[in-house]
């Protein structure tokens, strides 16, 4: 019998893991040596979760988490994914076997990693080292493709595709007012909720600060889209993405379930990397979920004229990734600036012992 203590310790490395709008999508069952994991879908219904792909993203980078952690702690963990055909909400078994404790030299990073949203140093480029480090995660995972873009002409070309999903948020209701419901305006909210994000993890001046509560009213943003405020906003963030020492992507072959936690895997451990580097993280990945929701026909959301942004600025990302067949399950900007203002705080894992 495992103790207790033990597994809460690898849950708490687990669950540091990050997930869109910090939403936390995950709940656990342990039988002896067996914790199930499962997806809980209603804590992300947005339209970038397509079919809970985000949040399978979100279990795979649990999963990296609770392997690292476990081998710390003595012990090796053994994943099976999706073990009940019937089930897709239980995204893995995970069993535990006692070990000797090995060294893991990024465990201690876990809890370090961040999001870091602000404008990072212009003109530092990523050594060839660290670049073949990161990229090196996908042997180590087993899975997948990491890629990398800082010629400075295809980053603009990247930077103007990815701020497609920008423009949306403010254009698009549904998008709207999912993404503003998850924000906490205060440290009060913020530390009762401990889920969502705080206003102050977007990184803005005071001045924009002020602009982005007032824009919490659809009627009042409404009003200055009209003037061209979500383009103008847009355009601002190609600056703060093309910036960046270069932006990535992970590649993945297919777009199944098992695919998507493969890719949340392998992006939690070149993070986990990047961080251990003095690196900095920013996740940009409206565009490469809407379009699977275009390209199953199920984009009843979105306007015909927001489609063809969509359908246009991942033209773009494929062409320049050389995406292919492949299916991309994340992009990131990555680059220097230093620890971000404030990190999500996390819920405790909801863990039920059997």
């Amino acid at each position: 019998m495992i103790p207790r203590e033990t597994i809460q310790k690898i849950l708490e490395a687990g669950v540091q893991a990050p997930s869109w709008v910090n939403a936390q999508p995950w709940r656990f069952v342990v039988h002896d040596n067996e914790i199930d994991i499962f997806n809980v879908p209603e804590k992300d219904l947005s339209i970038y979760n397509f079919r809970q792909f985000g949040s399978f993203v979100a279990h795979g980078a649990l999963i990296e988490n609770t392997l690292i952690a476990s081998s710390v702690l003595g012990y090796k963990g053994k994943v099976r994914l999706f073990p009940d055909e019937n089930n897709q909400n239980h995204v893995a078994t995970f069993t535990l076997e006692k070990s000797g404790a090995e060294s893991e030299p990024l465990y201690q990073f876990i809890k370090e990693r961040s999001t870091n949203r602000k404008l990072y140093e212009k003109g530092k480029s990523l050594t060839k080292q660290q670049k073949e480090e990161l990229i090196k995660s996908s042997v180590e995972v087993g899975e997948g493709d990491v890629r990398f873009i800082d010629d400075e002409k295809q980053k603009l070309e990247l930077s103007k595709a990815l701020s497609v999903s920008d423009r949306l948020l403010f254009e698009n209701r549904k998008l709207h007012d999912f993404l503003f419901s998850h924000i906490s305006w205060t440290e009060e909210e913020r530390q009762a909720k401990k889920s969502g994000f705080y206003i102050k993890e977007l990184e803005l001046a005071p001045p924009q600060e002020k602009a982005f509560k007032l824009f919490n009213n659809w009627s009042i943003l409404s009003f200055f889209n009209k003037l061209g405020f979500a383009k103008m906003a847009a355009k601002g963030n190609v600056k703060l993405y093309s910036a960046s020492s270069a932006l990535g992507i992970v590649l993945v072959n297919s777009d199944t379930p098992k695919d998507f936690v493969s890719g949340g895997r392998l992006m939690q451990r070149a993070w986990l990397k990047a961080t251990k580097m003095g690196l900095c993280i920013q996740p940009v990945t409206g565009i490469i979920f809407f379009i699977q929701r275009v390209l199953a026909g199920e984009a009843g959301d979105f306007t015909l004229n927001q489609i063809e942004l969509i359908e246009d600025a991942y033209k773009t990302i494929s062409n320049i990734f050389g995406i292919g067949k492949k299916t991309a399950t994340m992009l990131f900007r990555i680059g220097y600036d230093g620890k971000p203002t404030t990190r999500s705080l996390r819920l405790p894992p909801n863990v039920e012992f059997n």
